[in-house]
């Protein structure tokens, strides 16, 4: 798909409102039973960053970030201020094959935990992989694809080792829901937007 590797203005995204949104379709039946169907399994966020232009600037640097993704055509990084960390995460348990394992962010560890894909982390924000429990070197035990979120291991991790990323932070993988950039002229020399929609992208099920 076609993806810039650019970073939406942090500063207009911190005021922006939204996150995760899962699909269901609820069924009321006649006797008040209900039926559930879940029709996304994996999240999918939304946000709104009207909120996020405080002025004349912004909203020029707005524009021109527009223009640039042109409208919906090409997806970008967004920094949902309320979750970019990840902490002492593991991605996965060697079995002495596998070289490649995704990154992921795990919600509500237990039986009924989330693990959310990872595809968009911050180039540098990572603390080194840890293969149990020692630290290991990037870019020589292992790399990391700053655009899918897949660690590759130059040796497969040994059977039944745990695989840990102790810190690092992520991007949202977003582009815009509208193609129209139409401000309101609210008063002399000024603008606002009043809807500025923005959706994650979702790259794999």
């Amino acid at each position: 798909m076609a993806f810039h590797n650019v970073i939406f203005p942090e500063e207009i995204s911190y005021g922006s409102k939204g996150g995760p949104m899962f699909r269901t379709t609820v069924i009321t039946l006649a006797s008040g039973l209900e039926r559930r169907n879940v029709e996304w399994a994996n999240v999918r966020a939304e946000y709104d960053v009207s909120h996020g232009i405080k002025d004349k600037l912004q909203l020029s640097e707005l524009r021109s970030f527009f223009y640039a993704r042109r409208g919906r055509a090409y997806s970008f990084r967004f920094k949902d201020h309320g979750d970019y960390e990840i902490f002492n995460q593991n991605i996965g348990i060697g079995d002495g094959a596998t070289t490649e394992f995704q990154l992921i962010k795990s919600y509500d560890p237990g039986i009924y935990q989330y693990d959310r894909i990872i595809t968009k982390p911050e180039e540098g924000s990572l603390d080194p992989i840890q293969v149990d429990g020692t630290p290991l070197v990037e870019d020589s035990d292992y790399e990391v694809d700053y655009a899918t979120g897949m660690v590759t291991f130059s040796v497969a991790p040994g059977v039944g080792l745990s695989i840990n990323l102790p810190y690092g932070r992520f991007h949202v993988h977003a582009r815009f829901d509208v193609d129209v950039f139409d401000p309101v002229h609210d008063f002399w020399n000024y603008q606002s937007w009043e809807s500025i929609p923005i959706v994650e992208v979702k790259d794999t099920e």
